[in-house]
């Protein structure tokens, strides 16, 4: 069942015990109806990788005036194919948007492209409205090629905040689990950073996302792990504002209560 489809279930639950309630006098008013969202979903599966297996991959969602509203990582990739899930990736305003993303072929940490040479292996795909799914998600399915594109053209893109660093203390409980790092505004649940670990080796890891932190704007952050087929989930959530230097947050997976206001998550956003 959807996250959608259960906020149905129970509503309609509450309505059909409210017809038995005679003192309920708010029986007789109608709900008011729920906005829709500003912000479309985003579901990408890459696949024949087998040259990018071992190397990091780079995704960003950049809007018309080549600001990036969504960026994440997969540190390494960790197989010929992956899918991931963005929350409330792609804005509704200031479109079209385009899907850039490049593995680092040259493992230099960034995206490097000089005139004559792709040092990365890059791609840029428009988002278009043939891409949404039924629940109004843009759906991206890439086989691998060797039509690359420089991201850096016409001009690199801008970052629009600051860094968000979460400090990964104690892991060990969830050693050769995937990890997911989401980072989100608590207010319109709109993910703006990603990162994800097939296969969480160390105990301690710090995680970074460059610009996407806005001053003063509370985001939630979210520690998933699974098995990495969807199963022994286990999910964390805690909020916090970010200052004027972004974002930065501690989590120990040994002793998740001395994050302040973390909590266990039983329904978490899907990982794929």
């Amino acid at each position: 069942m959807t996250r959608g489809s259960l906020l149905l279930a129970v509503a309609a639950g509450a309505l059909s015990s409210a017809c038995f309630v005679v003192t309920d006098l708010g029986r007789f008013e109608q709900a008011e109806p729920v906005a829709p969202s500003n912000f479309s979903d985003l579901r990408v599966t890459v696949r024949g990788m087998t040259s990018h297996v071992n190397e990091r991959i780079e995704f960003r969602v950049v809007d018309n005036a080549n600001v990036i509203q969504s960026r994440g990582f997969i540190d390494p990739l960790g197989g010929v194919a992956a899918t991931f899930f963005v929350q409330g990736a792609v804005p509704k305003q200031n479109g079209p948007f385009r899907f850039d993303f490049y593995a680092d072929h040259d493992f230099s940490g960034g995206y490097d492209r000089r005139p004559d040479t792709f040092l990365d292996h890059a791609w840029r795909l428009p988002l278009e409205e043939s891409m949404l799914d039924d629940d109004g998600a843009y759906v991206i399915v890439f086989d691998h090629n060797q039509s690359f594109t420089n991201l850096n053209t016409p001009t690199p893109p801008t970052e629009f905040g600051k860094p968000v660093t979460v400090h990964l203390k104690g892991m060990g409980p969830f050693a050769g689990k995937r990890l997911d790092v989401r980072v989100g505004d608590a207010s319109t649940r709109r993910v703006v950073a990603l990162y994800r670990v097939p296969a969480l080796a160390a105990p301690d890891l710090d995680v970074v996302v460059e610009g996407m932190i806005e001053t003063g704007v509370t985001y939630y952050v979210e520690i998933y792990t699974d098995n990495g087929s969807g199963g022994a989930v286990r999910a964390f959530r805690f909020e916090q504002v970010a200052n004027d230097l972004g974002l930065e947050a501690t989590f120990t997976g040994e002793r998740p209560s001395e994050t302040p206001g973390a909590t266990e998550v039983s329904d978490p956003q899907p990982a794929e």
